[in-house]
């Protein structure tokens, strides 16, 4: 990082029948984009003799500035001033354009990442949404810059929508944003977004949230949120099953109803409702009583530890899950044609199954 230091060890070995001067020096890597400046590196010993056969240990520290420029540095380590020659026969050689190449010399790479100005809870807003309804989600923000950080939060689709004939759902300027202007070193604050979906809104919308932190252009230090919408209406027509039987076996149907929801991690409203499934069967066209015989809830529970930053998580929102509704249904069997109808509410999606004849008979019988 920026204002750190770094100390490692370079053995040197006289293989010659001489004794060697060893003066290490810093160059540039042919064909580097950033290169390492000289002022960077300390070489002690700086000046040495080497006697045949004998080892020499050098300590090199790297000391990078407070101010140096994010990237990947490369440069040269030279022990000797020892090349490597070439005879070239070739007339339209020019041995002057070629970089020398070293003998006793080593590689050096330093890589200087982005020093962060803030942490975000979360990067990625992903939720199913309904026309005419107003959605809040709250994400918590920490200053780890060491000093005062601005912010001024954006909306910008960025070219997400990279065919014209493809229309987002919504225009940006529908989603509102409320955060303070400064935070505080090692503070922990929220903003809020808010997305008050329009009546006439259907599809999808892909967007960022630029932070703009510092007023100053992102150089990588400063993390976006993504966010995601799905603009759907909760269907009103039920999905319909037409199924026949050739024996008065009883019948069994299972239905589940899947309640997951990616948003609801960090929506605050409005809050997510039981899943649930209207169930209707008919046979012969005329409606049938159903036998609700079982009623489960299932589901998988995971710690938010698994996706947020420790310093976000609150002692009574350690836990998420998602989770499914089942319930089976039994009818006296009959031969003909049945219909059977599920309406989803507040369902991402449903499964049913749908079962003719008792099985455990069946076991026995077998």
């Amino acid at each position: 990082m920026q204002g750190d230091s770094e100390t490692f060890d370079v053995r040197f070995r006289n293989e010659g029948s001489e004794t060697i001067n060893v003066a290490p020096k810093t160059m540039a890597a042919p064909d580097s984009f950033y290169v390492i400046d000289e002022d960077w590196i300390t070489i002690s010993p700086a000046n040495v003799d080497v006697e045949p056969g004998m080892e020499q240990d050098f300590k090199v520290e790297v000391n990078v500035p407070e101010d140096a420029e994010s990237g990947e540095y490369e440069g040269l380590i030279v022990f000797t001033d020892d090349v490597y020659s070439y005879e070239y026969e070739g007339p339209g050689y020019i041995q002057e354009n070629t970089a020398p190449q070293y003998v006793n010399v080593m590689c050096l790479g330093i890589s200087v990442p982005v020093r962060p100005k803030i942490e975000l809870q979360t990067s990625y807003i992903s939720d199913s949404i309904e026309p005419g309804e107003e959605y809040v989600y709250e994400i918590k923000i920490k200053n780890v810059a060491g000093k005062d950080v601005t912010i001024d939060p954006e909306v910008t689709n960025n070219g997400c929508y990279y065919f014209p004939y493809i229309e987002p759902a919504f225009s940006d300027d529908v989603i509102e944003i409320s955060a303070p202007s400064v935070i505080k070193t090692g503070e922990i604050t929220k903003m809020t977004i808010r997305v008050p979906v329009p009546e006439d809104a259907s599809g999808t919308y892909s967007g960022l949230i630029e932070m703009n932190a510092d007023g100053e252009e992102n150089d990588g230090s400063v993390p976006q949120i993504n966010l995601e919408f799905t603009v759907s209406k909760q269907p009103s027509v039920p999905y319909v099953k037409t199924f026949t039987t050739t024996t008065a076996d009883p019948i069994t149907i299972t239905v589940s109803a899947d309640g997951y929801n990616s948003g609801s991690s960090v929506r605050v409203s409005p809050k997510k409702e039981e899943a649930r499934l209207k169930v209707n069967l008919k046979f012969n066209s005329n409606p049938v009583n159903m036998n609700l015989v079982e009623k489960t809830q299932s589901g998988y529970v995971y710690s938010q530890w698994y996706n947020f930053p420790v310093w976000s998580i609150e002692d009574d929102s350690n836990y998420e899950s998602n989770g499914v509704n089942a319930e089976t249904y039994k009818v006296s069997g009959a031969i003909g044609t049945w219909e059977l109808t599920i309406l989803p509410e507040n369902a991402n999606g449903f499964s049913y199954s749908i079962t003719v004849g008792d099985s455990e008979k069946k076991l026995k019988k077998n």
